[in-house]
């Protein structure tokens, strides 16, 4: 038994053999490296106490099992040692005798370790693949939200690989093209062709525009190129390209009209009588012009329950370069807008009487007034040849709720008057004169008109009326006037307006055409 007992002192795991009262009756050597005592020294200690430093029997102890003949369980001890090292051990029971057990305890400490490191792994596997799915649906919401954006322009788009793959397309596409296959392949197809365009950006990269006609429709293709993809935009401008050759035609008559008269001028010495008639039918035709330019304008100023317009227009000769106007849109929206073209007479005038073609041509319901600016420039850009350019104050208003957006392009600030606060405010916002440059990103601003709030718009010709010191009329006294009529119509804060200019100037022409727009929430 000795003998036994000698061999086990030469094994690794920790054996003990406890009696019905817990007392040590053997231990094996490697008990020191958990107790630091001798096998000796641990006889008839409790093993609760000795080994595992407890004041009651271990919470899972198998004993009471063994003792009633029951089938032990494993467990395990989870302890530190005599250096105040942390040790795993599980633990076995069997019975040896009647009143003897053996308890053989295996030092899993590392296993454990091995086992909470890959636990924690699989944990953050576990973290990452939630972070994967959910990285994924927001790539899917991202997708479906640009498919959305795509679908929801006025423009065709397309995206199309250097082998005239579609890559994708917006369904406006289709309906601009008319393109009757259920799945587009080659982007040259759509347009009728059976091979590459003529004018392709993978043959020209400076390529950036083209015109396409497909049967009774005239479209604008813009190309952005992308490394080795090409970003197509397809607008149709069939009723662009319509009123812009009318406009055409009658530049084209305006210069001959020119023409006609610089020849009567070079025989100003020899015919000077007929140089009398010409200039008859000159200032006949001015005439006109300003007889057309004023019937431009609105008959009449729109009908709003709770709110009052006037405006006012004179030009600085028969003929003139501002302009004002009242567009009634869908839903209760209206858009308002004051301009002044560069120049005076018969060329501002007409490039007057374009700026309105097209701002009732195509900004009829865009609600925005940037993007309304932005559109009127770009076509501009595209017709007028002149150094003549346009600058524009628009503002949309919602007649329902009184809230307004405004644009400005390079035009003086909009004057606000709130009657909560007794000031005037002056609001623009950003943007480049329309006619000269394109590619233009025009800020929007907001306000919203509350009872007794006036919205004064007008051009510079007004506050830039001198008197005869060549002293400006400028804002303050204008300002002023605002303030002081604030509680009239809109007809009498103009009509007190234009009294007090002319005082100032004392009956001096005015150098510069004047245009005023008022709109005026009432009680």
């Amino acid at each position: 038994m000795d003998s036994c007992r000698e061999i086990l002192n030469f094994i690794e795991n920790i054996v003990i053999e406890i009696d019905s009262n817990y007392k040590i009756q053997y231990a094996n050597y490697p008990v020191k490296s958990l107790t630091g005592k001798t096998s000796e020294q641990l006889l008839g200690k409790k093993c609760y106490s000795t080994l595992f430093g407890l004041t009651n029997p271990c919470e899972n102890c198998q004993l009471k099992d063994l003792i009633d003949n029951k089938l032990p369980k494993m467990i395990t001890h989870d302890v530190l040692t005599h250096r105040g090292f942390r040790k795993i051990y599980s633990a076995q029971f069997s019975k040896t005798t009647t009143n003897s057990y053996i308890e053989i305890l295996n030092d899993i400490t590392e296993n454990k370790k091995m086992m909470d490191k890959l636990n924690h792994h699989l944990k953050e596997l576990k973290a990452k693949n939630v972070m994967l799915n959910l990285q994924k649906r927001e790539t899917e919401k991202k997708r479906i939200f640009l498919e959305k954006i795509l679908n929801s322009t006025e423009e065709g788009l397309m995206v199309i690989d250097n082998n005239f793959n579609v890559i994708t397309s917006n369904y406006k596409i289709k309906t601009l093209t008319k393109y009757k296959d259920k799945n587009i392949e080659k982007c040259y197809n759509i347009y009728g062709f059976n091979n590459q365009c003529p004018e392709c950006p993978f043959k020209d990269k400076k390529t950036v525009k083209s015109a396409r006609k497909i049967k009774d429709k005239h479209l604008t293709v813009n190309f952005n190129l992308f490394d080795e993809y090409v970003v197509e935009s397809v607008r149709d401008t069939t009723k662009e390209i319509y009123l812009l050759d009318e406009i055409k035609k009658q530049q084209i008559d305006l210069k001959e009209k020119q023409h006609q008269m610089k020849i009567l001028n070079e025989d100003l010495l020899k015919m000077n009588a007929k140089l009398q008639e010409a200039q008859k039918l000159i200032d006949d035709e001015l005439r006109q012009v300003g007889e057309i330019q004023t019937s431009l304008l609105p008959e009449k100023l729109p009908d709003i329950e709770g709110f009052d317009f006037g405006a006012f227009y004179t030009p600085a000769e028969q003929a003139g370069g501002d302009y004002y106007d009242c567009i009634k849109m869908s839903n209760g929206y209206y858009g308002f807008t004051v301009a002044d073209v560069s120049g005076h007479g018969i060329p501002a005038a007409v490039i007057m009487a374009i700026t309105r073609a097209i701002m009732r041509s195509y900004t009829y319901d865009v609600i925005s007034s940037s993007e309304a600016l932005a559109m009127v420039n770009e076509i501009l850009c595209d017709n007028i040849y002149t150094t003549d350019f346009v600058t524009m104050f628009y503002l949309v208003m919602n007649s329902n709720t009184s809230e307004c957006n405004f644009a400005s392009a390079g035009h003086n600030p909009l004057l606000f008057f709130d009657k909560s606060e007794m000031t005037v405010k002056r609001l623009t916002a950003s943007g480049l004169f329309l006619g000269t440059f394109e590619d233009v990103e025009y800020e929007e601003g907001n306000v919203k008109i509350d009872t007794g709030d006036i919205l004064f718009m007008y051009t510079d010709g007004l506050v830039e009326a001198m008197n005869k010191s060549s002293e400006q009329y400028g804002y303050d006294r204008l300002i002023s006037k605002l303030i002081m009529f604030q509680n009239e119509k809109c007809c009498v804060i103009i009509d007190n307006i234009m009294k007090d200019l002319k005082e100032f100037t004392e009956g001096r022409p005015f150098d510069d055409d004047i245009t005023i727009f008022v709109i005026k929430k009432e009680d």
